[in-house]
This record gives structure tokens, C-alpha cells and sequence, in this order.
């Protein structure tokens, strides 16, 4: 004969601890309902109008102030940083033959990639005859004659972060500001002079151990390399200051090729200037 199974209620208790602990839980009075729940259930079966049983609600994390304000904070930050953005580079002009360096890569003065490449500046070396004009609109042109090298960094931002710069290792550079850069400096360094401007049309000569700097308009602030722009000599319109290697500086008036070729940079670019 089989036995019976431990879940029957029924069953003979296997000891007498067993028959002890029944005998306590048969004992317990039943419990008794929460006046309210008792109304209610009495309510409910009297009527027939059963109560809707309350759901758990699980709210989205955008309706969660404390989880809302870190996101909505990070997305102004990144809109404003965006907004703040300075117009890129655009290749207006690459007049001649040979190629152009730009961080490594090498163009063609025809190859269309060569613009997209330049659009936030970089280590630009110009190989051959080549004439490269660029312009960030409404900012500032900048042209570089055959041989040219230099860094350039990208155009200064709208509201802050209003600085430009342009390192310049070797060759002519020309630089051309435009009505949006009120408020902006330019900062153009070689291994001889450090140069500041504030609104104005110039030109850097970095050659054979020595800088000119030839100003046509406005005023450029010239000083020794690694040198405060406190110390620096102020270069008016229609003069250059000539930097040598060994720290011999002079003053004399512009070069007249100078004049020409920012005039032409002028022509060029001075529609998208805003000039």
C-alpha cells in the first residue's frame, strides 16, 4: 500500500510535533477585514459596480525633472557651442601648376577635394606656381603665393573664442579682414616676428632668415618672436617692418608688390568680405 502524500491535509501526522503545530494553526481565529475593504467588497456586490483596480504606472524618463534638466543642459551647451561656430574656409581660387600639401595629403590645384580639405585650415604647403586664395565670409581672406607654408587654424567664433592664427614657416602670405570680424584678432607668428591685428590688410614675407611685414590698411602690431604684442611695434598703414634673424629690426615704406597683390586679394575676395 502506497502512502498517502504529505500535501493532504487529511494524512495521519508523521510525529507528534507535527500533530502539535495542526492543532496551533487550527486554534488561530481567522483574520478579521479592514472596515473599508468589508464596505467596499459589501458596496461592490450590492451594486454590481465593480471598482477599476489601479494599474502600476511606469513613467517615461523624459517626464523625470531630475533626469530632464542634465539633458536639457547638455543640449543648449551643444546648440550654442554650434551656433558659435565661425564660417568655414572656402577655396575660392587655385591658379597655376603643381600641388598642394594640406596635413600630409597632397591636391591638385584642380582637385575638388582639395576645398574640403581646407575647410577648418591646417599645415598648408603650396609646391610649384601656384596662387591658393582663400576666404572664411564675412571674416577674413587669406592668399598664399608659390612656396607658401604656414598653419592655418579656422575662422574665430561668432560670440567668443574671436581668435585666429596662422603660423607661418616660409613664402608670402596675404591676409585681408572683413566687416564680421570686428572685435576679433589675428595672430601671425614665423620664426623671426609675432604679429597682431585687429581689422586691417597685410602682408607676412617669411625668406632667407628674415620677416616683412607690410601693412596697406589699418594698423599691425609687430614684435619679436616669443616677445609680449605689449613691446611690440605698431606698423602703419603704407610702411613694413623688417625682422631679421639676429634681432635687427627696421622701418621703411611698402613694397609696391605688396600693394599689388593685396589689392588683387581684395578684388577677389571682397565680395564675400562684406567690404
Amino acid at each position: 500500500m502506497s502512502d498517502r502524500p504529505r500535501t493532504d491535509p487529511d494524512a495521519a501526522p508523521a510525529s507528534a510535533a507535527e500533530q502539535a503545530a495542526r492543532d496551533a494553526v487550527r486554534g488561530l481565529a481567522p483574520p478579521r477585514a479592514e472596515a473599508t475593504f468589508r464596505a467596499r467588497l459589501r458596496r461592490e456586490f450590492t451594486t454590481g459596480q465593480f471598482g477599476p483596480r489601479r494599474a502600476v504606472v511606469s513613467r517615461p524618463w523624459w517626464s523625470r525633472p531630475q533626469l530632464l534638466a542634465p539633458v536639457a543642459a547638455a543640449l543648449v551647451a551643444m546648440t550654442a557651442v554650434s551656433l558659435n561656430r565661425g564660417p568655414d574656409w572656402q577655396l575660392i581660387a587655385a591658379n597655376g601648376e603643381g600641388q598642394v600639401s594640406v596635413d600630409g595629403a597632397v591636391f591638385s590645384p584642380r582637385d575638388a577635394a582639395l576645398g574640403e580639405r581646407l575647410r577648418r585650415g591646417g599645415h598648408v604647403r603650396v609646391d610649384g606656381a601656384i596662387t591658393l586664395d582663400l576666404v572664411a565670409p564675412g571674416v577674413a581672406a587669406v592668399a598664399l603665393a608659390p612656396g607658401a607654408e604656414l598653419e592655418l587654424s579656422s575662422a574665430p567664433g561668432r560670440w567668443w573664442a574671436r581668435d585666429m592664427r596662422a603660423d607661418v614657416a616660409n613664402g608670402d602670405t596675404y591676409f585681408t579682414t572683413g566687416r564680421a570680424f570686428h572685435g576679433a584678432h589675428l595672430d601671425v607668428s614665423t620664426p623671426e616676428v609675432s604679429v597682431r591685428a585687429v581689422g586691417t590688410a597685410f602682408a607676412v614675407l617669411r625668406e632667407n632668415q628674415s620677416t616683412c611685414v607690410c601693412v596697406m590698411e589699418g594698423r599691425v602690431r609687430v614684435g619679436e618672436a616669443g616677445t609680449a604684442y605689449a613691446s611690440a611695434v605698431e606698423v602703419p598703414a603704407g610702411m613694413r617692418r623688417i625682422v631679421h634673424a639676429d634681432r635687427t629690426s627696421e622701418t621703411q615704406p611698402i613694397l609696391d608688390d605688396s600693394v599689388h597683390r593685396l589689392h588683387r586679394q581684395r578684388d577677389v575676395a571682397g565680395g564675400l568680405l562684406g567690404r
